[in-house]
């Protein structure tokens, strides 16, 4: 590759990036608590694959509670910082009985 083809290359490359970050990109995570009708394998692959299907979210599991509860934290795109579109497609999935984010109580 000639020298004037390496620099248009890197110079695509730095000019693209910041376009890449607020294009729908995941975001801090919001940690949920999800609480599912039936028993459910919760780091399950199809767990995750359907939870990703219904929210629009990266999910990543983070704990089990008991067999129908199961801690994630969901992904969101920029134009979702809270995750309200996610977590509303959640709620509305008729597998999940119940969905709390899972905040931190200060025990003092």
């Amino acid at each position: 590759m000639t020298k004037t083809g390496w620099l248009a290359l890197v110079a695509a490359a730095v000019l693209g990036a910041p376009a890449c970050a607020g294009s729908g990109q995941p975001t801090h995570p919001i940690q949920v608590i999800i609480g599912f009708a039936e028993p459910t394998d919760g780091p399950a692959p199809a767990t995750l694959a359907a939870l990703k299907k219904t929210s629009g979210a990266r999910v990543n599991f983070v704990s089990s509670i008991s067999a129908h509860s199961h801690a994630y934290q969901l992904l969101c795109a920029t134009d979702d910082p809270a995750c309200s579109k996610a977590i509303a497609a959640l709620r509305a999935d008729p597998s999940i009985r119940q969905l709390d984010l899972d905040q931190k109580k200060d025990l003092r």
